[in-house]
């Protein structure tokens, strides 16, 4: 990182609550954070200087939901609906379990491809039902050796297949029920010893890692875990980040486990707070959107998995209208199939002007520029920090070409960004002060000769283990087949 940088003239997009625009401006770090920005702030200043002139200079992007463990998994599945799809991806029989190297390979491949987006910053809600330290060890290296600001959880469960899909006692014959319940399963006291290690280990590395808490979802958290979880969250001041209405099937559940919804559930937990986002959030009341935000809950919307497994579409508009923030995220890169945010802006600006007429309740660019900026860092509980070029607040910046075909004429950034642009348009990425790419070129880490190593690794795994998951999950599949049918079925 230099001690000073200097990005001079360009069109500054400043995502600011003012929304500051100025179309020849300044941008002037030092130490890693903002020390002067507007019309001739550089006057005065001296260190690196990049002719910005050429460019669009914008707050980096913040993914605030990705699965960076489905990096080699990417256009695997088609097709298929989430509880379908957990079946083949995360089978119970033939669950993948690899090498160290292999582990941080899988997590760099979806951060090279975050950063060549634009993206600055991510959330990664890793998930390893193994619950071993190697492989979040693994995934956090590569982050840190990239240089992206990467927020990290420790996904949880302790609730068993069993118990945490309706039917499933009932429609899983006697043989393979009982072998499920001779699988392992990670205990409440085991998860919350992983977290404290990570916790202890990552949080604050390199001023850029922060270790956070996933409950994987409200049906699949016994009730001591949520609660130790929540303790944890508030003692610490970190986020929560749970899987909650993603399908369907996910409100029949609830009503079988509870009686009630799953955000209604959440709340006897006292569980509601600033501090929880809810992921994806497609099938919630008008009841759980008003506790939502009576409690100042997050919302990420992540818009290209939920139309590629069908799971419905997140009611963007009802929760920005209630004052709920909403976050945009990708999701894993086997269910959107990228770590590319900025084809998740562009789904998200384009999928809720369908399905009404009422054009004054469709969502703007400007409102999905928000999400994948500053919705993002307040999900994080990191606004203050990031999320927007102002004074004081990390140097997290990107700068877009202006001769990307999709900014002639150059009329609306954020527009263009949302349906005219590609990711390809991203020049410049600087994070925490410190330029990670330079003219497409990632400065961190030579790319392309490990471009090699990640292919083979990729390769073997698609080799060594898609046939070993294949084959644990056709032994159960037509069980989840009959859940998913009888699930839909019911009456909400």
């Amino acid at each position: 990182m230099t001690d000073k940088l200097i990005l001079k003239d360009g069109w500054v997009v400043t995502g600011s609550e003012a929304g500051s625009v100025w179309p020849q401006a300044d941008v002037v770090i030092e130490d890693g954070r903002i020390a002067a920005l507007g019309p001739g702030a550089a006057g005065g200043h001296a260190g690196e200087t990049i002719d910005a002139s050429g460019a669009v200079v914008m707050p980096g992007l913040i993914n605030a939901h990705l699965h960076s463990n489905e990096a080699f998994q990417q256009g695997a599945y088609d097709n298929l609906p989430l509880e379908i799809w957990l079946g083949e991806s995360y089978p119970l029989f033939g669950f993948p379990i690899l090498n160290e190297r292999d582990y941080y390979l899988r997590t760099m491949l979806a951060a090279i491809e975050s950063i060549r987006a634009g993206v600055t910053t991510v959330q990664d809600d890793y998930v390893h039902p193994p619950a071993t330290p190697d492989a979040m060890d693994a995934a956090i290296r590569a982050y840190s050796d990239i240089g992206l600001r990467a927020w990290v959880t420790v996904d949880m469960w302790d609730v068993g297949l069993l118990d945490c899909v309706p039917y499933a006692r009932e429609v899983i014959p006697g043989n393979e029920r009982r072998e499920i319940e001779t699988l392992t399963i990670t205990d409440c006291a085991d998860w919350l010893e992983l977290f404290e290690s990570q916790f202890a280990k990552w949080h604050g590395h390199d001023k850029r890692i922060r270790i956070v808490l996933a409950p994987c979802g409200p049906q699949r958290c016994s009730a001591e875990l949520m609660e130790a979880i929540n303790d944890l969250s508030e003692r610490h001041g970190i986020p929560l980040h749970s899987h909650t209405l993603e399908t369907r099937l996910q409100a029949v559940q609830a009503k079988e486990m509870w009686g009630k919804t799953a955000v209604q559930y959440l709340d006897d937990l006292g569980f509601l707070s600033p501090r929880l986002t809810i992921v994806h959030g497609i099938w919630l009341t008008d009841g759980d959107i008003a506790l939502l935000a009576d409690n100042g809950c997050s919302v990420v919307h992540n818009p290209l998995s939920n139309m590629k497994l069908g799971s419905g579409v997140c009611p963007v508009r009802r929760l920005l209208d209630a004052g709920i923030n909403v976050a945009l995220g990708t999701d894993g890169l086997a269910t959107s199939d990228t770590a590319d945010l900025i084809e998740a802006i562009r789904a998200a600006s384009l999928i809720h002007k369908t399905g009404t007429h009422d054009y004054g309740a469709w969502v703007s660019a400007l409102e999905v520029f928000r999400m994948a900026t500053i919705g993002g860092a307040r999900s994080g509980l990191m606004d203050a920090d990031v999320g927007s070029l102002e004074v004081g607040k990390r140097a997290d910046v990107i700068l877009l070409d202006r001769e990307h075909w999709g900014f002639i004429p150059l009329t609306n950034p954020i527009r263009q960004l949302a349906f005219s642009v590609t990711s390809e348009a991203v020049r410049t990425v600087v994070v925490d002060g410190r330029i990670v790419m330079r003219d497409r070129v990632i400065q961190t880490l030579d790319e392309y000769a490990l471009k090699d190593e990640i292919r083979d690794a990729a390769e073997r795994y698609d080799r060594e283990w898609t046939p070993k998951m294949e084959a644990g999950a056709k032994r159960l599949r037509p069980h989840f087949e009959q859940i998913y049918r009888r699930a839909n079925a019911v009456a909400l």
